[in-house]
């Protein structure tokens, strides 16, 4: 009989603990914490053997030959990494050790990050891993269960008088920059230097030596307002991807248990190269604009600084920030990327996106979750779009805030872009080639680009007088062009002739609003 404990580690509350401060080497720092939390310091914490050679190697970072049902090792590592890691143990007592040693770790090196573990003993040869009722399921339901409970509340009969830390709220320890700080903000901050060595080794910079460190360091205009751009990408229905791992026949016995950890395994690595392929990709696209001056002739980037700085990444959840008239088409390059790469399931990796540009002062808290909330707005649109019987796709949703002031997208959305003819914008689109739909990135793309330097070029006052006329309707539209040449919009596939509206919905109003704000890159 081989009993043994399956370890479950999560982190909780992660969103604010990495985005809530307007400071980017905090928000950098805490992403890389959190990534330790489940990575090498998860790793550094067993307290036995066990088969990891190294987590940021790519082409081995497991020794396959051990396994735990064979005896060789004390401790197999399932997977681990974004935001979770699964491990096997031979007993209880590493398995208890494990958490102590984790814990502790976390506690001292990055105060305000919590982290959430489980163990479930099982029987190898009697108790299947996989399908709805297995082992890992029931530990995944315990780790929601345990995620979701309040915390014990504790009376404390007295505080002394504290100052506090200008960033979080809480009792400040030191300073930074001269500012009062908490162990959590100077932990963040303390960690920042090691997250660019991390970057560093996921992607090659070429002859860029190091990513910006703030905000202004992104490449703004002088002169010019400032914006950013916060691009937060899903990969789309991977929980479900990952249940019909769990759900294959040959997992739901004991016997399909190796079988099930390898599928597991291979799974979570396929994302992460995916992941690793598409933002190398990413950097690639913008040094060769950097070359051409598509980017140096209007971007600041004489300090040899991309302008861009992936905070989360190495997963199927990536959030990225850059200068704001280069986020759409760095998350269009993502994700064309991401999706031509085929998973350990042999099926493409496709995702969605939200791009939210604000002003570089903006609370960036509120853009990261403006970007979720675009984000989510893709998803559902590829739900309604999606047909029986046919692959998914990609797509993306963008939002351009030229003022501080953002309701929730849907409140935005009816008081900024509907009006009596319908909805002026075409947002969500799709980015991934195909489809019947006229709401897509290369339509958007087309538009935009023929304003920008095709038959519109240079009428910059007649483009922004169309976008009233656009505004007004299709008459309005219609009347205007006959009176002010060009007379023609640009052509739009699956479109409707050279009428500005169909389906109650806008073709030009996106490519009209941001058509000054746009880079386009190659």
């Amino acid at each position: 009989m081989k009993k043994f404990i399956l370890t479950v580690v999560d982190t909780s509350g992660i969103q604010n603990y990495v985005f809530g401060t307007n400071s980017l080497q905090q928000n950098v720092g805490a992403s890389y914490l959190v990534d330790c939390a489940t990575r090498q310091w998860a790793v550094a914490a067993i307290p036995c053997s066990h088969n990891v050679l190294n987590l940021d190697d790519p082409k081995r970072p497991f020794d396959l030959n051990l396994q735990i049902e064979q005896g060789n090792v004390e401790a197999e590592v399932v997977y681990a990494g974004g935001g979770n890691v699964v491990i096997l143990f031979s007993s209880m007592d590493h398995a208890l050790q494990f958490t102590r040693n984790l814990s502790g770790k976390v506690l001292k090196e990055a105060p305000g990050l919590k982290i959430v573990v489980v163990h479930k003993e099982f029987n190898w040869d009697a108790d299947a891993l996989g399908g709805k009722t297995g082992i890992q399921q029931t530990a995944m339901r315990d780790l929601a269960k345990k995620k979701n409970a309040p915390p014990v509340s504790v009376i404390q009969p007295g505080l002394a008088v504290t100052a506090s830390c200008v960033y979080t709220g809480m009792p400040a320890v030191g300073t930074l920059d001269g500012k009062l700080a908490s162990a959590e903000s100077i932990a963040k901050v303390k960690a920042e230097p090691e997250a660019i060595q991390r970057l560093l080794g996921f992607v090659d910079l070429k002859e860029y030596k190091t990513f910006p460190k703030n905000f202004e360091e992104l490449g703004s205009t002088p002169g010019e307002k400032s914006y950013l751009a916060v691009a937060h990408i899903d990969g789309n229905g991977m929980g479900a991807r990952v249940e019909s791992i769990r759900d294959k026949p040959e997992h739901l016995t004991p016997a399909g248990n190796r079988h099930y950890v390898e599928s597991q395994r291979a799974f979570s690595l396929s994302i992460q190269a995916a992941a690793r392929i598409a933002l190398q990709a990413v950097i690639d696209m913008m040094i060769r604009n950097v070359d051409k001056n598509t980017i140096g002739g209007v971007i600041d980037v004489s300090n040899q600084k991309l302008p861009f700085r992936p905070i989360v990444f190495g997963g199927d959840d990536t959030t990225f920030i850059c200068d704001g008239r280069i986020g759409l088409s760095l998350a269009r390059c993502y994700i064309e990327t991401y999706e031509q790469q085929l998973l350990a399931d042999q099926q493409p990796a496709y995702c969605r996106a939200g791009v939210s540009i604000v002003h570089s002062h903006f609370p960036f808290s509120r853009a990261y979750e403006l970007a979720e909330s675009l984000c989510a707005s893709a998803k559902k649109f590829i739900q309604e779009q999606a047909t029986p019987g046919q692959a998914s796709f990609s797509a993306m949703d963008w939002h351009y805030a030229t003022s501080g002031i953002v309701f929730d997208l849907k409140e935005t959305r009816k008081r900024e872009y509907t009006v009596a003819a319908g909805e002026l914008t075409m947002r969500p689109v799709r980015v991934t080639p195909g489809g019947t739909t006229w709401r897509t990135w290369e339509n958007f793309e087309r538009a935009v680009t023929e304003f920008q330097s095709g038959a519109w070029a240079g009428k910059h006052n007649k483009v922004k007088a169309l976008r009233t006329a656009l505004r007004d309707g299709e008459t309005a539209v219609a009347n205007f062009l006959k009176l002010y040449p060009p007379g023609d919009l640009p052509g739009l596939t699956n479109w409707n002739g050279q009428k500005a509206w169909t389906d109650t919905r806008c073709g030009y109003f996106d490519a009209v609003e941001i058509e000054d704000f746009f880079i386009p890159l190659s």
